[in-house]
């Protein structure tokens, strides 16, 4: 699980991928700028409110009052999926694991349609390497046609199709996930990557131009794609400018030296 930010309602090739798997945010804010008083509100209102001010409190780093809002929005409803979601990114932040899964399970059982606590709760289990178990909760997630950020679900699920080496899978998530999300450009690079590794060469060079179009500079990793996207299409210039640009760049990248001994210059 892949870029993070929290959701309310977000050395190996592995360990890359589970740092990318993403949290995405969605608070119920309330309407205006003046603070206000929960105890003048109704109890669904009340427990946005609290889960809002929780949710801010943790953002910059005061987890006691965050608590303070978050239990007490547990204490007006223990059935808020919201609430109890809010807290297990509580616990996420103080590195309790026991209690952050609780609370996702609570999250669950209050609101099994709570869409945003089953992308979380993906991303804990991807923590814990528990790869398939992750994968039913983004599916959930995705599959929930009302849930805002089903693109971040399947996006989560193609990172981790990735990381279990099932590029076919990876592409149908990505693809699914940039439909949802077209300005996502760095889709367009992991669907360029994962096309040219199962030799579908059109259109990884499809998705790579897609990218290189708005990407400036590229990074070590791109630019090494393109080199051999262009040397499959047999395309001189492009080969040139984009060897060019990763020399003068990043010459003390891995992708440098790969490109060196492709070159024969090891």
């Amino acid at each position: 699980m892949y870029s993070c930010v929290p959701q309310v309602t977000t050395t190996s090739v592995c360990r890359l991928m589970i740092n990318k798997i993403i949290i995405a945010i969605s608070v119920v804010i309330l309407a205006g700028c003046v603070a206000v008083d929960p105890r003048t509100l109704d109890p669904e209102r009340a427990v946005n409110s609290h889960v809002t001010a929780g949710m801010e409190y943790l953002r910059i780093g005061q987890p006691s009052n965050a608590r303070r809002h978050l239990t007490k929005a547990i204490e007006i409803d223990d059935k808020s999926a919201e609430a109890h979601n809010a807290l297990a990114l509580l616990y996420r932040y103080e590195v309790d694991d026991e209690r952050e899964e609780r609370h996702y399970k609570k999250a669950l059982s209050a609101d099994s349609d709570f869409a945003p606590a089953r992308n979380n709760y993906g991303i804990f289990l991807v923590r814990k390497k528990r790869y398939d178990d992750a994968l039913k909760q983004f599916s959930r997630a995705a599959e929930n046609v009302s849930y805002d950020n089903r693109g971040i679900a399947y996006e989560n699920m193609g990172r981790i199709y990735v990381m279990k080496d099932k590029p076919e899978l990876a592409i149908d998530a990505y693809n699914k996930a940039l439909r949802l999300n077209p300005r996502g450009l760095a889709l367009n690079l992991e669907l360029a990557d994962l096309y040219y590794k199962v030799g579908d060469i059109k259109s990884a060079d499809f998705y790579y131009s897609n990218y290189a179009r708005a990407a400036n500079p590229q990074p070590a990793r791109a630019l090494w794609l393109g080199i051999r996207i262009a040397a499959e299409l047999k395309q001189q210039d492009r080969i040139a400018s984009y060897e060019l640009a990763l020399q003068k760049l990043y010459p003390d990248s891995n992708e440098y030296r790969e490109w060196k001994k492709w070159r024969g210059k090891s």
